[in-house]
C-alpha cells in the first residue's frame, strides 16, 4: 500500500488548495515544498471574482478578507491620455477586485491545508526525483532537515510552478505555446494616495502598462510591463527606468512625490505562455506547472486556484472509485481549458503589442480621439 493517496509537490496557491480540498475528504496527502512559510515569490497578486469563488469554496474567503486589502469597486484606465472609470463586473456579490501580497495570502492558503488532520505539510523539502514502477510515477524522493526521504502515493501532484521539477521530469506533451514577448517589475510604495474613487489603475502608454493597485498593509503595488526587447536594459538599471516611467504617467506623479518605495524592485524577463497535457501515467500538473500566461493580464492566482478547484474534484472522483483515471483526468482538462482557453488566448495575441487591444476598446467605448483617424 502507498504511504498516502496523493503527493503535491509545491504548496502555494494551486498546490495549498488541492491538498486542502481533498484533505476535507479525507484523503491522506503529503505536501511538500522548498520553501518555509510565510515567505515570497515572483507572481503577479492581483486577483477577480474567479479567485474569490475559489477561495470561498475552500473555506479561506473570510481570512482573505480580514486581511485589510480594500476591495476595489471600480477600474480606472488611462490610454495615451484618454481617461475612462468603470464598476467591477462579477457574480455572486463579487463586484471587486482585490491585491494581496504573496507573503500574506500563501501562508492563508497554507494553514487552511494544515488544519486538515489527513494532510502532512513538509516544508524545506526539495523534491530531488520521481520514483517510478514501471512507466507510472508512483512517489518522489527527496531532501528533509538534511535527510533523504522517499514517499509514495497513488499519484503525484505537480504544482511546483514554472520552473516545475515535476514537469521537467515527466515531459508532458505540449497542447500551445508562445515564446517571451514582455518583462514584468513590480514594487511597493507606503503613503501614495488613492484615487478617488479608490479604484485599480491602469496606465497605458503605446505598448507600455503601469499598474497601480492598493494591496494589503497600507501599500500599493505599482507594476510595470514592457516589451522584451527592452530588458537587457532593465537587468543593468531597473530602478532608474522604474521610476523614470511611473512619473512619467500624469496621474501618478504629484501622488509618487509624496511617496515611499518600501522594499527592494522585483522584476522577470522569461515568462511565456503555454498549455501542457495536464497528466499522465501516475501524474497530473496544477497551476503554473501545467498551464502558464504572460503576467502582463495578472490572471495568475484565479487561473492556480480554479484549477485546483477543478483538479480535486477530478482526483476525489477517481480515488473514490467514482470514475476511471483515464474520464477523472480528462475531465479535468476539459475543465481546465474550457475555464482557462479565452483570457490565455487574450494574453499571448496582445502580448506583443497592446495597441490593436486598446484601439478596439476605447472605439467600443466611442472613446477614440477624433485625431486618431477613426
Amino acid at each position: 500500500m502507498p504511504d498516502f493517496d496523493v503527493i503535491i509537490v509545491g504548496a502555494r496557491v494551486a498546490g495549498s488548495l488541492t491538498a486542502a480540498l481533498l484533505g476535507e475528504r479525507g484523503w491522506r496527502v503529503l505536501l511538500l515544498d522548498r520553501a518555509t512559510f510565510p515567505s515570497d515569490t515572483l507572481s503577479t497578486h492581483f486577483f477577480r471574482e474567479p479567485a474569490m469563488l475559489a477561495f470561498r469554496r475552500a473555506g479561506v474567503w473570510d481570512d482573505v478578507q480580514a486581511v485589510g486589502a480594500p476591495l476595489l469597486g471600480n477600474m480606472f484606465n488611462d490610454i495615451d491620455g484618454v481617461t475612462f472609470t468603470e464598476p467591477v463586473e462579477g457574480q455572486e456579490g463579487f463586484n471587486h477586485v482585490l491585491c494581496i501580497r504573496r507573503v500574506v495570502l500563501d501562508e492563508i492558503l497554507v494553514r487552511r491545508a494544515r488544519r486538515e488532520p489527513s494532510v502532512t505539510l513538509l516544508e524545506g523539502a526539495a523534491v530531488r526525483a520521481l520514483l517510478r514502477e514501471g512507466s507510472r510515477v508512483a512517489g518522489v524522493q527527496f531532501t528533509h532537515n538534511d535527510r533523504e526521504q522517499e514517499a509514495t502515493a497513488r499519484v503525484v501532484v505537480g504544482a511546483d510552478g514554472f520552473r516545475s521539477v515535476v514537469a521537467r521530469t515527466v515531459e508532458p506533451s505540449v497542447e500551445h505555446s508562445v515564446r517571451v514577448h514582455r518583462a514584468m517589475y513590480y514594487g511597493y510604495f507606503a503613503s501614495l494616495g488613492p484615487m478617488e474613487p479608490p479604484a485599480a489603475e491602469h496606465h497605458f502608454r503605446g505598448n507600455e502598462l503601469v499598474y497601480v493597485i492598493p494591496c494589503d498593509g497600507g501599500l500599493t503595488l505599482l507594476a510595470i510591463t514592457v516589451p522584451i526587447a527592452e530588458f537587457p536594459a532593465w537587468k543593468q538599471d531597473g530602478r532608474r527606468l522604474f521610476l523614470e516611467r511611473l512619473r512619467a504617467r500624469p496621474h501618478l506623479a504629484p501622488r509618487l512625490e509624496r511617496a515611499e518605495w518600501v522594499g527592494r524592485l522585483y522584476g522577470a524577463g522569461d515568462i511565456p505562455c503555454y498549455m501542457r497535457v495536464p497528466s499522465g501515467q501516475g501524474w497530473v500538473l496544477v497551476g503554473d506547472a501545467g498551464l502558464i500566461m504572460d503576467p502582463w493580464h495578472a490572471r495568475g492566482i484565479e487561473q492556480a486556484s480554479n484549477h485546483a478547484v477543478f483538479l480535486a474534484d477530478a482526483l476525489h472522483r477517481w480515488l473514490a472509485g467514482e470514475a476511471s483515471w483515464e474520464t477523472a483526468m480528462a475531465e479535468y482538462h476539459a475543465a481546465r481549458n474550457a475555464f482557462s482557453e479565452k483570457p490565455y488566448r487574450r494574453t499571448y495575441t496582445n502580448a506583443p503589442d497592446f495597441r490593436p487591444m486598446l484601439r478596439a476598446a476605447l472605439q467600443r467605448r466611442g472613446l477614440l480621439p477624433a485625431s486618431s483617424g477613426a
